[in-house]
Parts: C-alpha cells; structure tokens; sequence
C-alpha cells in the first residue's frame, strides 16, 4: 500500500504545473514537429509544420499524444484497400487524422498548431505480386537449418496473430501489424527470430493492406483462404518441417564444454538471469558449447526443446539469478558462478528438484509468472509493515518517496519473451481479436510441463549434429 501511494505521489507531481521558459518551447517545437521521420518499421515521412492537410480522410480521428506517435500509427495501418499516405497532428487536442491516397500537397495552407506529413515518394510502390515459389512447392529458407516451408500462392492465413516480441508495441485494429518487407523470403527470416514461435506468414506484396505487409502467424488452418478483393495479392508460406529437437535428460550432470568449460546442468528447473542473445540448437550440448565460446561473458543457458518460446530456443545469459522450479525448462551453469542467495531450499545444484522463493532483477525468456507473483506478495507484506510501523511513529503524515521501477526491456541485441510475462517492458501484451476481414489474434500457450533435454549415451552427453536427426512433420 504504501510503494502504491509513493507510486501515486511520484505521478502526481509530474503532473503539477511547473514555469516555462523560453528554451523550453523552443526544444518542445522542435520535438512537436520534427523536420523529418521515419517510422520504427521504415516509413519515410515529410512533415509541414503548422501547416493543415485538409480532406480525403483514410478513417475517423484518434487521439495520439504526438505527431510522432500518429506517423507510427499510419505506418501499421490496414486500410480498406490501401494504407495510409500522410497525416494531420492536431497540437492542442491530440486528434490524429490518417490521409488516404488522395492526399498531396495540393491542399496544405498555413495554420498554426497543425501538423502535416506526407509519405516520401516511392515508399508505397508495390513489388512483384507473382509467386515466388511454384504453389505447394516445399523449399528451404537459406541460411536456416532445418527448417522447410510450404508456399501457398495466392492464400491467405486469417488470425493467428500475437504480440510477437519484435512488436515496438502492440496496439489494437487496425494497426495490429509492423513489419515490412520486400518479399515472401524476408517475411519469413524475420518470422524465424520471433517469440513466441512463428509458423507461418502472409505476406501483401501490393501493399493493399498498407505499408506493414509482412504478418508473422502463431499457425495456420488445414486450409488457406483466397484473399478478398480490396487485399489485393497475398502468399503464403507454412512452415511444415523442422528437424527433431532432442528431448532426453542426461543423468549426468555436468558437462565440459569448448575450451575444457564445465557446465552444472539443471533438469527441470530455470535460473532467470539476464539474456544476451539467442540462437537455434538441436540439444543443449550444443547451446553450451555456444555459450563457451561466446565473448559477451556467458555463464548460463536456458534451453527449450519444445519450441515454443521461438525457433531460436538457446538463450545466453550474462548474469545468474534464483534458481525455481520448471518442468518445461532446463539451465546450464559455468562451475564456480555465483548463484544469489535466497529464503528458498537449496541452490538447485545438480538435476534436483529444490526451488527458491524470491525474485530477480532480469527476466528470462521462458521463465513463468512465479516469481513475479512471490515477489509481489513480499513486497506488499513489507509495504504494510512499514506503512504500518510509519503511521505509528509520525501519524497521519506525508508519503515518501520509493524507490522506482527498475527497467527490463533492454536484453541487449535479442528480444524478450516469455510465456505469460510480456515481452516489452515487462508488460503482459493483450492477443488482438482483429474482425474476421483482417487477421485476427490467437492467444498462444504456456510451454509443456514435460522436462526435455539433450541426448546421451552410455552415460556420456552426446553432441548431436543438426544432419543426425530426422526431420519431423508439424502438426
């Protein structure tokens, strides 16, 4: 209650009007309505400062509370066969307005507090619309291993969309999607990096759905769907075949690495330190040797053998933190890293079962809502001492500051995601329910509570090469 009404206090003072000075506006201008823009997913923009941009509106208005955030918004439109070409920024009401393809420059006049911008030329080209496979044709994606794919021409994957992990942020229809791409191929390297695990994509070669055309899918139906007129041309692509993961758990439990570094490994349990890449391996032999030769200071991996937090399922991590409990994960520790203390049972050395209780500072990617809800309730049982023992010492008095949030969407060049804990931020994301003319969102799943685990024999981890195992069909 009390870090609560701290929280509340620290809000509300930066809400109390404070003097103005002249440099201060001049900074604000500046950052009302840049000279120039490009949007987070690569839309070009020139802006006309106090200048109105009247008429051929794309949709009704919205609130935005920047000129920036309203170019964002027309960079991810999906338009009613055609995205969007510019905006209008209204200063001093927020209102948003998106321009269909109609606008120009014909008709900007000169009005203070109004900002326009317009699409570069040449941003909204369309690319070939013919297929790039022949319909059906299983091909592989170069410079990925095993994986295969099945091109649908001329199809498309209704729903099945999510907050993937690459999303900035993720907003509501019609501005569900983000990235752009210049061909069925390019959609799919960016679907291979996603969390959660990406199955499939559509992709609008004519850019009819707008600039974001390029839709990562969670999966995909027995059966594709021709698309609707104002879509224009869409391909498919279904990833049908990756190879097997291994799954069995050694029973040793250690393991010695590239370079004569030696790993704990961990069965079933997880230890949520601090990310700094990610790639794809077959066992988690492999994951360790990555993490041996790796030169950001690796000392942990976290491995996941079901696939579903993403195809690229060998986490690095830089940092250790408490070990817990879960089934569906399985960890590595470089021998002789600390592990920081806890008030649970033992450190979890070892294919053990002991957990901890207590939280961490970073989060890893497939780690579950455990920790989260342990610490708030120390927190909040902490919070009620001190409130308590406060009011008893100094009555009814002001509230004092907390300590602030620490910050956690930076895990470096890879991305943040885990099942149930958001992946931006922290923030658990909404699955959008987009109306069935667009491509609406499904809700992805907790990973497996079965423990997998790399290869061994006669007692003794095996590396397993990716050419070692055969492919399997996906569901």
């Amino acid at each position: 209650m009390a870090l609560l009404w701290a929280s509340a206090a620290v809000a509300t003072s930066a809400l109390v009007a404070e003097p103005i000075y002249s440099r201060d506006l001049e900074v604000r201008d500046a950052t009302k309505c840049p000279d120039s823009y490009t949007s987070k997913n690569g839309l070009n923009f020139t802006t006309y400062c106090d200048q109105n941009n009247p008429f051929n509106d794309a949709q009704d208005p919205f609130n935005s509370p920047s000129m920036q955030d309203c170019m964002e918004h027309c960079s991810r439109y999906w338009g009613n066969g055609e995205g969007c070409f510019g905006v209008v920024w209204v200063g001093d009401t927020g209102d948003c307005w998106l321009r269909n393809s109609s606008t120009s420059t014909a008709n900007l006049k000169s009005e203070t507090g109004n900002y326009a911008a317009l699409i570069q030329n040449g941003d909204m080209n369309p690319f070939d619309e013919s297929c790039p496979n022949s319909d059906l044709s299983v091909n592989s994606l170069p410079g990925v291993e095993g994986i295969q794919y099945t091109t649908h021409c001329g199809k498309v994957i209704g729903g099945y969309d999510a907050c993937f992990s690459g999303y900035p942020s993720c907003w509501d229809s019609p501005y569900v999607g983000f990235y752009h791409t210049e061909s069925l191929e390019e959609c799919l390297e960016i679907c291979i990096d996603q969390h959660p695990l990406c199955r499939a994509v559509s992709w609008n070669p004519g850019l009819e759905i707008g600039f974001a055309n390029c839709w990562p899918k969670t999966g995909f139906p027995e059966t594709l769907t021709d698309p609707s007129t104002k879509q224009g041309v869409l391909h498919s692509a279904t990833i049908t075949q990756i190879d097997t993961i291994d799954s069995n758990c050694p029973s040793k439990t250690t393991y010695s690495a590239t370079g004569n570094k030696n790993f704990d490994i961990h069965c079933g349990q997880l230890n949520t330190g601090t990310n700094i890449t990610n790639l794809h391996t077959q066992n988690i032999t492999a994951c360790m040797d990555a993490c041996a030769t790796n030169d950001q200071k690796c000392v942990g991996v976290l491995f996941d053998s079901t696939l579903q937090g993403g195809y690229k399922n060998c986490y690095l991590q830089n940092s250790t933190a408490v070990i817990t409990d879960q089934a569906s994960a399985t960890y590595a520790l470089l021998s002789g890293s600390n592990i920081p203390s806890s008030t649970g049972t033992g450190s979890g050395s070892g294919n053990n079962n002991s957990s901890s209780s207590g939280g961490s500072k970073s989060k890893a990617w497939i780690a579950g809502p455990v920790i989260g809800a342990i610490a708030a309730l120390a927190i909040l049982g902490f919070a009620l001492f001190w409130w308590r023992r406060r009011k008893a010492q100094r009555g009814v008095g002001g509230v004092e500051k907390g300590p602030s949030d620490v910050s956690h969407a930076g895990y470096g060049p890879a991305p943040a995601y885990s099942p149930g804990v958001g992946g931006h931020g922290g923030t658990q994301h909404p699955y959008f329910d987009a109306p069935a003319s667009e491509m609406d969102a499904r809700p992805t799943s907790e990973l497996p509570a079965s423990t997998k685990y790399a290869h061994e024999e006669d007692g003794v981890v095996n590396k397993k090469s990716a050419t070692a195992v055969e492919p399997h069909e996906l569901p």
